[in-house]
């Protein structure tokens, strides 16, 4: 069955900032000496550059704060850090979008731990998966191409197939480029006011 679809990115696209540098802030806020876990961090991004290991490693290790966490410290840092960074006008577009009978769908780099908290009118949530109350990434980063395959899944596991003409996606990155392919209506997030505008590759504006 073919249907209408509307793509949403999360950080800086449904809420101003990086939720994974608000995780970072608040724990080493609470725990100072946490800040030496940054030296592991390092020597994995500089494995990875060199190929000698993977991205998702690095990864991992750089979600530290998710080791010392319970349910409610997850849910308490959304609902205190997260929501209200929320751009009003995205949520309501967002709102908008569900209430019209498209499917949205809700992808994003940062961990299910956290996001999975959220009160917002979507369909599905897809993010990078971690084990339970660990930093640990299971299978592949969400972000770049490996959103599509993960999009695609999702939508096969429901029959459906995107309406492409009548589709919107939203962004604020050239990294969702990929993503937005899937539709025709691609719109950007701008980070300072939160205004919706057309979707131009930085390259060719």
């Amino acid at each position: 069955m073919i249907k209408k679809v509307a793509l949403f990115d999360f950080d800086n696209t449904v809420a101003k900032g990086d939720s994974i540098t608000k995780l970072l802030i608040d724990n080493i806020t609470k725990h100072p000496l946490h800040i030496f876990k940054f030296f592991k961090v390092g020597v994995l991004y500089i494995l990875y550059l060199c190929h000698l290991s993977t991205f998702e490693k690095a990864k991992s290790a750089l979600l530290f704060p998710l080791n010392d966490m319970d349910e409610h410290d997850l849910e308490t840092f959304y609902n205190q850090k997260i929501v209200p960074s929320y751009y009003p006008n995205v949520v309501e577009t967002m709102q908008q979008l569900h209430n019209d009978g498209y499917i949205v769908i809700l992808c994003t780099a940062s961990s299910e731990a956290w996001m999975k908290y959220n009160q917002l009118p979507i369909d599905k949530l897809i993010g990078t998966q971690t084990k339970p109350h660990s930093s640990e990434i299971i299978g592949l980063n969400c972000k770049n191409e490996n959103k599509i395959d993960f999009i695609k899944e999702y939508l096969d596991s429901i029959d459906v197939q995107i309406d492409y003409d009548h589709s919107y996606g939203y962004s604020d990155s050239d990294s969702d480029i990929p993503m937005l392919s899937l539709v025709k209506n691609r719109q950007r997030v701008l980070l300072k006011t939160g205004k919706i505008v057309d979707f131009i590759p930085k390259k060719q504006s």
